[in-house]
């Protein structure tokens, strides 16, 4: 049997003459994580704009900002849920509820008008377990006499109501004047909305 040759280092301790098994075991911990790490930063990543878009969707429906719209202001928006929407829309809430509804949130702007003075538009997103329900809502809630809005393909509006939808989330808007100033308002707030959600 052989024995190890082992010799005192500089304080009097023994040392051995070469690296045990053992030595090489504690090592492999380490190069499986370095190889884990060279393996993941080589790998895809996620789009910023795809983590964005999600992370938007998941926080729920959501309302541009008053600047976003050339708005002169807008109320902080109010959130609604299954449980308070009756709170909101009383005489309608069932329609909503057996579409599946989930949130709301509802907010006003203000606008200048062009002559002086100020009118206001009611703007409320709804939000749906799937797109099909808000896709049937806006259909039950389609005026007969409407037109195509200008940049966001089939968006609806007549004089003073515009209606939306973008995946599961439904836009209704309505201006509480009879104004021409009020189509443009409609369709400012509801391009935004449009590209926020995109």
């Amino acid at each position: 049997m052989k024995t190890q040759r082992r010799y005192l280092d500089g304080r009097g301790v023994t040392m051995r003459g070469r690296p045990r098994l053992l030595h090489g075991l504690l090592l492999l911990p380490l190069v499986a994580l370095v190889a884990w790490l060279v393996l993941r930063s080589g790998g895809t990543r996620d789009d910023p704009a795809a983590v964005l878009k999600a992370l938007r969707s998941s926080a729920g429906p959501a309302l541009p900002g008053a600047a976003a719209v050339r708005a002169a202001s807008r109320t902080e928006p109010a959130s609604y849920d299954p449980k308070t929407i009756f709170d909101y829309i009383d005489g309608a809430a069932e329609a909503y509820l057996s579409r599946g509804f989930e949130r709301c949130v509802a907010a006003t702007f203000s606008f200048p008008k062009p002559g002086g003075g100020a009118f206001d538009v009611v703007a409320e997103v709804y939000r749906f377990a799937a797109e099909q329900g808000a896709a049937d809502q806006l259909a039950a809630e389609r005026p007969g006499d409407v037109t195509a809005v200008t940049g966001f393909s089939g968006a609806v509006a007549d004089a003073s109501t515009l209606l939306a939808r973008q995946g599961r989330d439904y836009l209704k808007l309505t201006a509480l004047v009879d104004d021409p100033a009020a189509r443009e308002a409609l369709e400012r707030i509801a391009v935004a909305w449009h590209k926020e959600q995109t």
